[in-house]
């Protein structure tokens, strides 16, 4: 068998270490950046570390023969899934999604928005905000709640791009997933009463940024999750596993 896993997630990783137990399997691993695909060495045969639109992913299954994709993608990354089950189709190759598992936070101060534009305009009526939602809708927030009231969380190797949009001081470089202490400590020591982040499940720290947020009396805004109708899903890693063996 001949996989191609999209990935760059911590997810993927796991996913990638299980199968790399297989016998006779081919694994050729993909993540948008090179950070990402670093994520993939000890486990992939092949990886390609690169943004893929449509046309890319279709040439790329057919130099590799692939038989089967494995989208591990992350729960926002909504275009790249569309175009993975688009080839698949193409192509009469099997698509199997793998979805982080859930649960939605019954809480009063915690507040679900559709999109990042309108989490940020109920963002402008807090003091200050601190975005735990990483880099890529940094900007939108800022350009509508201001640069002074935000602070953001990003990835060490986002704090040149997060420095042509916030003063250095209300940037946080960081890597990892953090426990809800960590966070509650800085959005204590920031002087922010609410947050924003994304619904991105369990493996992503979403729960301890929202019991972090809650515990030190902080507002809580959450973009939902995007909604796709996904042929096959799993959100266990090993029962995804299982229906490979079979």
């Amino acid at each position: 068998m001949r996989v191609l896993l999209m990935g760059g997630t911590k997810d993927s990783v796991e996913i990638g270490r299980k199968l790399k137990n297989l016998d006779n399997l081919y694994i050729l691993y993909t993540s948008t950046t090179d950070y990402g695909g670093k994520l993939g060495i000890e486990f992939a045969d092949k990886i390609i570390d690169k943004p893929l639109n449509k046309n890319d992913l279709n040439k790329i299954i057919k130099e590799y023969k692939i038989n089967i994709l494995i989208d591990a993608t992350h729960p926002f990354a909504v275009n790249a899934s569309k175009n993975a089950m688009d080839v698949c189709k193409s192509n009469n190759i099997e698509y199997v999604r793998f979805e982080r598992e859930w649960k939605k936070i019954e809480h009063p101060n915690v507040i679900y928005v559709k999109d990042f534009e309108e989490g940020a305009k109920l963002a402008k009526k807090f003091n200050k905000i601190f975005h735990m939602a990483g880099i890529k809708n940094l900007k939108t927030v800022v350009d509508i709640v201001g640069k002074d009231k935000v602070v953001a969380r990003v990835l060490p190797i986002s704090v040149n791009e997060a420095l042509k949009i916030l003063p250095q001081q209300n940037i946080v470089a960081m890597y990892g997933t953090f426990s809800k202490e960590l966070n509650k400590y800085l959005i204590r020591d920031y002087g922010c009463d609410a947050i924003i982040t994304k619904d991105s499940g369990s493996s992503g720290g979403f729960y301890e940024k929202v019991y972090g947020a809650l515990e030190v009396g902080a507002k809580v805004i959450v973009v939902e999750r995007p909604k796709l109708n996904y042929p096959i899903c799993f959100s266990d890693i090993d029962e995804l596993i299982n229906y490979l063996k079979k």
